[in-house]
């Protein structure tokens, strides 16, 4: 190609004569030939990380897992808490009346807690269960939100690379141009229209740089990076999106393992938990009582003693108490918690079963898009595109004879690009066909 370029710019004639225009048509149609070239010479991108390596990344360090994991800590201070029994109750008073009467009373409750405390912490444990098969359920979005926001990414970048390529082989176009028309050798609409060619395709790189720089700092965001952290991915769009999706698991397995239909499973399980403890809670409750009470009793006239002499009338009287105290549910026996707990349960089923039908509808659904996209890539790769650059090939032997004018192969010339436009976006569809398959069968790195 450089030797090409050094001829295209080394044998123009200083002055363009009839004999002499052929050649320059045909190292001009060479130089035109250079755009589809362009278009299709990849470029050197640095290494750093693949999108599953950025997956794990973002499982690590995203602020919304970061978030979600806080609720596993409250999920295991409620089962601490369910597990602790109720404390007991210290009660004392004092009493002094007049003539030196004194009355001193403690008190201590202790409740058994017979039949509650294992009902609640299985209620603890389910919802707590449930709650970190939610997270994983977060988990397995944000794993598909990172593949998704990665191949837009990908996408955006092959889009400006392809642009930019474009626009090179524009500008030295219109340069060429330019020059032909102040030695007279090509007309001054030529070079009018190779210029409106280069600065159009110059707007598009603008748009599609910015639409790349979004893609890459949304992705930043997503995976929790900050927006300046360098970022590359090792990746490229065409590999994975014509590579067949080869998910680890069955169907049959992935409905068992989706960390949604499981988490709909542990949710009727903690629905089923509250049932029960509330039915515990609304049986007898028993609390041990006991209590001693020390009586000081006198009068402020004095009496005999046994011995006959004068003494006051006073005396110190001990008493001990022990009881139980019996809790008879007789108007609440939690009618309310358990009506909850049961329309819960109903609710937590409906959701079960919603879940399992959607899931396996999104497996087949991705399946068969992924299968058909794979097709469209092929169909692409293999003659949408070299069907494309043949017409261009026949489009510039036509100018080269002078049986077309130069709108005409520019006008061949973006078909040509809207056909890699096109194989782009057919690229995007495979991939985030491949990824929804990602999605639909649960995996995670």
């Amino acid at each position: 190609m450089k030797r090409m370029t050094h001829l295209a710019t080394s044998v123009l004639p200083t002055r363009a004569t009839e004999a002499q225009r052929p050649r320059v048509k045909y190292v001009f149609s060479a130089t035109l030939w250079l755009c589809g070239l362009l278009v299709l010479a990849p470029s050197a991108r640095a290494q750093d990380v693949t999108i599953e390596q950025l997956v794990a990344l973002a499982l690590e360090r995203s602020p919304e897992l970061q978030a979600a994991r806080a609720e596993i800590g409250v999920a295991a201070g409620e089962v601490l808490q369910a597990g602790l029994r109720p404390n007991p109750m210290l009660a004392s008073s004092h009493e002094q009346g007049p003539g030196g009467m004194m009355t001193t009373t403690v008190g201590v409750e202790w409740p058994l807690d017979l039949f509650r405390r294992e009902a609640r912490v299985a209620a603890a444990r389910s919802t707590a269960n449930a709650t970190s098969l939610s997270i994983r359920e977060r988990g397995r979005i944000v794993a598909s939100d990172v593949r998704e926001q990665a191949g837009r990414l990908l996408a955006a970048q092959r889009t400006l690379e392809v642009i930019n390529e474009s626009l090179t082989a524009a500008r030295r176009m219109r340069d060429l141009l330019d020059r032909r028309v102040t030695e007279g050798g090509a007309p001054k609409l030529d070079a009018n229209l190779a210029s409106v060619e280069a600065m159009r395709l110059e707007a598009e790189a603008a748009l599609a740089a910015g639409e790349a720089e979004a893609a890459l700092v949304e992705l930043k965001a997503v995976v929790g990076l900050a927006a300046d952290a360098p970022l590359t991915l090792r990746d490229s769009l065409e590999a994975l999106a014509g590579a067949p999706a080869v998910p680890r698991l069955t169907p049959t397995a992935a409905l068992e393992a989706r960390p949604d239909l499981r988490e709909a499973i542990a949710r009727i399980g903690a629905a089923e938990a509250r049932a029960e403890a509330a039915r515990q809670a609304a049986r007898p409750e028993v609390t041990l009582a006991a209590g001693y009470t020390r009586m000081a009793f006198g009068f402020d006239q004095l009496g005999l003693d046994p011995r006959g002499a004068p003494a006051p009338i006073h005396d110190i009287f001990h008493t001990v108490t022990i009881g139980a105290r019996v809790t008879l549910p007789f108007r609440n026996r939690n009618q309310g918690a358990l009506a909850a707990a049961d329309a819960e349960r109903t609710g937590a089923e409906a959701l079960f079963a919603a879940r399992q039908r959607a899931a396996r509808a999104e497996i087949e659904a991705a399946v068969a898009r992924e299968r058909e996209a794979r097709r469209a890539v092929e169909l692409y790769a293999t003659g949408i595109r070299s069907l494309a650059r043949q017409n261009v090939e026949v489009m510039l032997e036509g100018y080269d004879l002078g049986r077309f004018p130069l709108a005409d192969v520019l006008a061949e010339q973006r078909r040509y690009l809207d056909a890699e436009a096109g194989y782009t976006a057919v690229l995007m569809r495979a991939y985030d066909a491949r990824a929804a398959v990602a999605r639909a069968f649960g995996e995670m790195p």
